[in-house]
């Protein structure tokens, strides 16, 4: 099923939606919106939202320490109990997320949430420094809306 993803951006912002099948048959939509900074000549800022089914035994937290796996990797110098996925409430319901760097060192945050029973959010933001991708999170958590 393909979901509408809606997020009010400011201007400056470009963003493009697209509807795609992945490798299980599963249906995603996918936003993603840059903010590009002319005078760096690179994105100052970005914005990845994926929407789709839960997969079949799976949660939100197990979707985010899934992806820390792939993105961040783990370390053999890591405790045993280490946990890096934290809980927080994210436009009124809980969010798994973590942080980490993108490859060229920029602050990134993950988050997996179930927007609705049964449906998925995946949202990567990033920024050129912390402060920023702060506040391209707010961003987010004011005006996303999912339909479908």
């Amino acid at each position: 099923m393909a979901y509408d993803i809606q997020l009010l951006l400011p201007p400056q912002w470009q963003s493009e939606n697209e509807v795609y099948v992945d490798e299980s048959g599963a249906e995603i939509t996918h936003l993603e919106a840059h903010l590009y900074d002319a005078a760096a000549q690179r994105d100052s800022a970005m914005i990845d939202i994926y929407v789709g089914e839960m997969p079949a035994d799976t949660t939100a937290r197990d979707q985010s320490l899934s992806n820390y796996a792939d993105i961040v990797g783990f370390d053999d110098e890591d405790p045993e109990d280490f946990d890096p996925v934290s809980c927080i409430r994210f436009n009124g319901k809980k969010a798994y997320v973590f942080e980490a760097l993108c490859e060229d060192e920029s602050p990134m945050m993950f988050l997996a949430q179930e927007v609705r029973q049964g449906v998925l959010a995946i949202i990567c933001c990033a920024a050129s420094a912390q402060d920023s991708l702060a506040g391209v999170v707010q961003l987010v958590e004011r005006n996303l809306r999912v339909r479908g």
